[in-house]
């Protein structure tokens, strides 16, 4: 009887798996079929320039922390760039340049929250995105770090906007140079 009654389940179990509805697995998959290109990434050059005219050497700008339409979009450093090529000079406690250098940076925006604990992480985590619609933005580098000769840190709050762009389907934007005088 306990193998009729087995029998009979699993022969029940495919007759309602061969059914046609709007709840099987097929039918449920989130694929967008949309061609559109959504918005990644913000690119610019940043330029750290001395009041005698002279340009600041460092491997790389650490913590640049970066805001969009006053929305946290990323903490990025910048590429690092290989020193030793330069032709440099030492001034107190950092190196200098007469020649101009210039930082690449390239910020995809930041979503911080990785673990999703409840159903409030989780809608914690989709408003945290921001997702940039065709139109105008500003970019503002609230601040950054730079590392000098001796090991020690400096940290700088420019406050520097630049405004830009973002078309449809365009994946990234160069929004061009920061021109930062720091001391």
């Amino acid at each position: 009887m306990k193998k009729f009654i087995f029998i009979f389940l699993i022969a029940l179990y495919f007759i309602g798996c061969e059914g046609n509805d709007d709840y099987s697995s097929e039918n449920m998959n989130v694929i967008s079929e949309s061609e559109d290109i959504p918005f990644k990434e913000i690119i610019f050059l940043i330029n750290l320039k001395t009041n005698d005219s002279t340009y600041v050497v460092v491997q790389n700008i650490d913590s640049i922390n970066i805001y969009v339409n006053t929305y946290p979009w990323a903490t990025v450093n910048s590429l690092s760039i290989d020193t030793t090529k330069i032709e440099k000079f030492i001034v107190s406690n950092r190196f200098e340049s007469n020649n101009k250098i210039s930082y690449l940076v390239v910020a995809k925006q930041a979503i911080y929250q990785t673990n999703f604990n409840t159903a409030g992480d989780f809608a914690q985590y989709l408003n945290s995105l921001y997702e940039l619609q065709p139109g105008e933005y500003a970019c503002l580098i609230q601040s950054f770090q730079i590392t000098l000769n001796d090991s020690s840190i400096v940290e700088y709050y420019p406050y520097i906007y630049k405004s830009f762009r973002v078309e449809p389907n365009m994946r990234s934007v160069f929004i061009g140079e920061f021109d930062i005088n720091i001391d």
